[in-house]
């Protein structure tokens, strides 16, 4: 049987937003990304309105980094631009991070706790850095944790140091090993279609007379 069954319906859906337009911009805009910006966009924003439409709480974590150099910082307001599609509503809730993980210097595992949200379904941009940061601590810290396969996207990377096999390493290779990590140890690597599946079964049951 699927994890997917074990879904919780007290759940709490963290988008770590992306900032596309951030992405365009060098040091990024000339890597490859796996999978393509487009469909991600269209599956972070497909999962968001299931949630919405479920009255699940919908958290956004924004980056404003601490390097003068990276695009995605306030005072760099063309890299740092929200996307439409992952834009908070109403009242929800906004946290920003320096770092990769979400957790820390942000309150957000104050505010989960809070909230006794125990169930964490993780988006956003990239699947090596601030969504595997994030991944892990949530996993530490007991959350349970869904990661969409389709919602999260990796460039490409320069090997490292003294790696005499290969000078550098493919957008799909870097998202593909990510994932595999975070599977069954800190996280449930699922599919968008997974997610929303999910969400609709539990308000079809809740609403079942």
């Amino acid at each position: 049987m699927s994890k997917m069954a074990c879904f919780s319906p007290i759940g709490c859906f963290t988008t770590l937003t992306i900032h596309l337009t951030g992405f365009k911009l060098p040091p990024y805009a000339q890597l490859e990304i796996f999978p393509p910006l487009n469909p991600v966009i269209g599956n972070i924003a497909s999962i968001i309105q299931a949630f919405r439409a479920a009255s699940f709480p919908v958290i956004h974590i924004s980056h404003d980094s601490l390097e003068e150099s990276s695009p995605l910082r306030k005072l760099c307001p063309e890299g740092y631009a929200t996307i439409p599609e992952a834009a908070p509503v109403g009242d929800e809730v906004v946290f920003v991070k320096h770092v990769n993980s979400s957790f820390i210097g942000t309150g957000l595992e104050a505010h989960l706790r809070a909230a006794k949200i125990d169930t964490l379904v993780i988006l956003g941009l990239t699947t090596s850095h601030c969504v595997s940061t994030t991944t892990r601590m949530a996993g530490n810290f007991g959350f349970t944790v869904f990661l969409p396969r389709d919602a999260t996207a990796m460039f490409e990377l320069p090997a490292a140091p003294g790696n005499s096999r290969s000078k550098r390493f493919d957008a799909e290779t870097m998202h593909e090993v990510a994932l595999a990590e975070l599977h069954e140890e800190f996280a449930t690597v699922v599919t968008t279609e997974e997610i929303i599946a999910g969400v609709k079964g539990h308000v079809n049951v809740v609403s079942s007379p």
